[in-house]
């Protein structure tokens, strides 16, 4: 195909990678000064908190003056282990009132046995929290499977600078372990020993090197809402540097067999990752569990709901606890759409129904980056739809509204609200 029939989108660094190669590079002395992933506010936000727990190799005494990661729910998980971690440093964590609510107790707790020092300064041992950072001893310990695996990553992340590692057991099944198995990829690629089965991860007290040409490939999550537009008629389209199922280390790439399903189909060349819709019919009813990729969730459901497409979607719990309750707001937003969503807690039903959608629809995305995407593509279908706080895209995808124009939509800044209208 010619070139020029080409539309083309850039995407993110993929914030899981990058997420994690941030702390391996602070364990390896190779922590980058200057700003490394200007697209993604999350990644600047969790670099510039680690970055600041050292001045000169000595550590700071933080005293009252507390690390804020703002709305990174990564960088509180992350930072908090790290610095749980790092011997003589005194400080307290804080975020936005919403991040400070959400669970860390599962976390909190390995660490605290691990003889970690942390006090929760928030109402009902919530956050923020003030950590005394030691050297931890490590060793065995317990933890659920089928919470965020964030907190299992985090472990897994600082083990190695433990005196004795740790043996983490799963007192029940995992979810999201793609995110536990990119994890422990990187840790191998960084010259970390370990080992990991349905039942435990095992990693050894170890020095982090640093590896060559260590390279943070695009983000899969943020390509599921190119997938949505293709699905919703924007015409052909290619993505730059998504590395393909297989060798990607995101157990997002999924999405490729999860959109073949309804009609996009996916080829990978030299330029990118071309996304096309294909003649095969609308499948009249999909079932997914979505326990492994909860964050290509959204996009999808809209896909479906705008194809006319039912569904039964479960693994989905984990969702409440994100930067919105991403059930109920898919639930109250989609309303918006005469779509009636049934839900539960850890399901999500649609079986058709649909009333009176609104007139001139503003979605509100609850300051959530994936919620404002997701329904942004929904315009391919509507004519236009108009999104409040179009800023919290900036989270994970600074450079979004600046790419949509490239699929046939326009978008006005009008009084902090983002407009997106399709272009006839």
């Amino acid at each position: 195909m010619d070139r020029k029939q080409y539309k083309f989108i850039e995407l993110p660094a993929s914030k899981s990678i990058g997420a994690r190669f941030l702390v391996a590079s602070y364990f390896s002395g190779s922590l980058p000064a200057e700003p490394y992933f200007e697209d993604n506010d999350d990644l600047m936000v969790l670099q510039q908190a680690l970055l600041a727990l050292y001045s000169d190799e000595e550590p700071i005494d933080f005293g009252e003056s507390p690390i804020d990661v703002n709305s990174s729910g990564t960088a509180f998980r992350f930072v908090t282990a790290v610095c749980a971690s790092t011997p003589d440093a005194d400080f307290v964590i804080t975020g936005t009132p919403r991040l400070c609510s959400r669970p860390m107790q599962p976390l909190l707790d390995v660490l605290t046995q691990a003889g970690a020092e942390i006090t929760p300064q928030g109402p009902e041992s919530l956050g923020p929290y003030r950590i005394n950072g030691k050297k931890l001893e490590g060793g065995e310990f317990s933890i659920r499977g089928d919470i965020s695996s964030q907190f299992i990553s985090a472990l897994m992340l600082v083990a190695p600078y433990w005196k004795n590692g740790i043996k983490l057991n799963f007192t029940t099944p995992v979810v999201s372990r793609p995110y536990i198995e990119m994890t422990a990829s990187l840790l191998g690629g960084f010259g970390i020993d370990l080992h990991i089965t349905d039942k435990y991860v095992l990693i050894k007290n170890g020095t982090y090197d640093v590896p060559d040409n260590f390279r943070v490939e695009a983000d899969w999550s943020a390509a599921a809402f190119f997938y949505e537009a293709v699905a919703l008629g924007c015409g052909e389209i290619c993505l730059r540097d998504l590395l393909p199922p297989g060798t990607s280390l995101q157990g997002d790439s999924r999405i490729t067999e999860m959109y073949r399903e309804i009609g996009v189909s996916s080829s990978f060349n030299s330029e990118g990752t071309v996304l096309k819709i294909t003649e095969s019919s609308n499948p009249d009813f999909v079932n997914l569990d979505f326990s492994d990729n909860p964050d290509i969730l959204l996009p999808y459901a809209l896909a479906c709901l705008c194809r006319g497409i039912r569904f039964h979607f479960s693994g989905v719990k984990n969702l409440r606890f994100k930067e919105s309750d991403r059930i109920e707001t898919l639930r109250s937003e989609s309303l918006k759409l005469g779509f009636e969503l049934s839900t539960g807690d850890d399901y999500i039903d649609w079986d058709g129904s649909i009333g009176s959608p609104q007139q001139n629809i503003i979605i509100d995305p609850h300051d959530d980056h994936r919620v404002a995407m997701a329904f942004a593509m929904v315009a391919l279908k509507t004519g236009s739809i108009t999104i409040e706080s179009p800023q919290c895209v900036e989270k994970s995808f600074a450079r979004f509204w600046d790419q949509i124009p490239h699929l046939g939509l326009s978008c006005l800044l009008k009084e902090n609200k983002m407009v997106v209208t399709k272009r006839i």
